[in-house]
């Protein structure tokens, strides 16, 4: 009785272990959410677009999903993340939890057929500001504020780029800009072949594409426009100013897009959220950008010199250490805006106050000779202060400059940026900073400038 009383106790006591596990559950936790990175994708006949699926919570015992497609004649998933377009159609796809069916989310499918007609960059509709290399097939270029705009009829618009780490501020219409990342799937059709609109209504409508981030080391090529079958194209109404803008990483929009003074990173700066787009965009202007995070008139950033040299070194290269000169007579600016000596005052116990001035009337000599009847504005950058005499050294030398270089035929101006403590990264002005150093600019060559 005894022996049979312990056997019992013991069973007992094992199944109330293995009852209070299960209560406990220790079998694993349950997937509870499923979520598709986009829910409604068009693509071509015979190309692929990518859908990238979030399962939570990121501890669930099975992750593990499945495709279903309603219609697959119409669109079939390659693999867990990638659609391909077999007919033309709609049709709507889900991604089902293993574990649980009942968690799953939804994409529709859209396939279009491959109707379209290239617009090659030889094309004399589209227009083109900043400095280029065109060739037969394609269009190369480094500078930020280089930028591609037509106007095309249709519902929709395609761009051919490199696929480098370069990013691109698009202008539809007057639809929200937007960033193009030529390195992501999300807009990415077929080739080099990238969305820029779609489902527009009838009518005229005007595309601007600019390179918003910087090209060094890219090497980042244009390849043309594609729009519909039956679209037409045209220039777009040209502008009634032209600026050149020569400067630094502050011109070029080093780090606008953040506010936590974050390390540099290519997606987050933005020419197009600069004082010198502000600018430009006021006054109705073309831009032409000559600039580099790093650069100085005499020396770079901490001797910094990657083979690119100073803005003397380059200034008359089409950029950098370009082996071509840039065609100076296919540009010219009603105004030239100068914004250098930041990065040549980073270590004033070296500074030398006469090989900037000397340098930076090298500059001048360059720019009047090639603008015989421009203005110039120089300027001086919001990252500057006085805590080692910088500031006040470089306005010292700028002032005396805009005295020797002010001329009838060349008016020159002087304009200084109010410091401030930037929040951008490595604090560079911010968005919002610079938008303000824009507005400032604008009062004043309101002002004194631009009648």
């Amino acid at each position: 009785m005894k022996k049979f009383l312990i056997i019992s106790m013991v069973a007992l006591g094992l199944f109330s272990c293995k009852e209070d596990k299960k209560e406990s559950g220790n079998d694993g936790i349950s997937v509870e959410s499923i979520t598709c990175s986009e829910h409604e994708v068009s693509i071509f006949r015979g190309y692929t677009t990518a859908v990238n699926v979030t399962v939570l919570p990121e501890d669930a015992e099975d992750k593990s999903f499945s495709w279903t497609v309603a219609d697959e004649t119409i669109a079939k998933f390659k693999d867990d993340n990638t659609i391909l377009g077999v007919n033309v159609g709609e049709t709507w796809a889900y991604a089902i939890s293993n574990a649980k069916p009942e968690v799953k989310d939804s994409v529709k499918i859209t396939v279009n057929a491959m109707a379209l007609k290239s617009i090659p960059v030889t094309d004399e509709n589209i227009h083109y500001e900043g400095r280029i290399v065109k060739g037969s097939s394609d269009v190369q270029y480094l500078y930020p504020g280089t930028s591609f705009s037509i106007n095309f009829t249709g519902s929709s618009l395609y761009a051919d780029f490199s696929k480098v780490v370069c990013y691109y501020w698009v202008e539809v219409d007057n639809n929200e800009p937007y960033k193009l990342y030529t390195r992501s799937k999300k807009n990415w059709v077929a080739d080099n072949t990238f969305r820029i609109a779609e489902g527009l209504e009838d009518g005229e409508h005007t595309a601007k594409i600019t390179l918003c981030s910087e090209g060094v080391f890219k090497n980042p090529k244009f390849y043309g426009f594609k729009v519909d079958e039956s679209a037409e194209v045209s220039k777009p109404k040209a502008k009634t100013r032209k600026f050149e803008f020569i400067g630094n990483s502050i011109t070029c929009g080093y780090g606008t897009e953040v506010t936590n003074r974050a390390a540099f990173n290519d997606s987050t700066s933005n020419f197009c959220h600069t004082f010198a787009y502000a600018t430009a965009q006021e006054f109705d202007a073309e831009i032409m950008v000559v600039a580099r995070s790093g650069i100085g008139i005499y020396r770079n950033y901490n001797y910094e010199d990657p083979g690119y040299g100073t803005m003397l070194d380059t200034y008359e290269k089409t950029w950098l250490k370009s082996p071509n000169n840039w065609d100076f007579s296919s540009y010219t600016p009603d105004v030239v805006f100068i914004n250098l000596g930041t990065n040549d005052t980073f270590d004033m116990s070296t500074f030398s106050s006469d090989d900037f001035e000397s340098a930076f009337r090298s500059l001048l000599d360059k720019v009047t000779t090639y603008y015989p009847n421009s203005k110039i504005v120089l300027l001086t950058g919001s990252m500057m202060n006085d805590e080692k005499n910088a500031l006040s050294t470089v306005k010292s030398i700028l002032d005396k400059l805009q005295a020797d270089y002010n001329t009838n035929e060349h008016p020159c101006y002087r304009f200084d940026f109010k410091t401030v403590a930037g929040t951008g990264a490595d604090w560079h002005p911010c968005a919002a900073q610079q938008a303000q150093m824009g507005q400032d600019l604008i009062s004043f060559l309101k002002e004194n400038v631009i009648q």
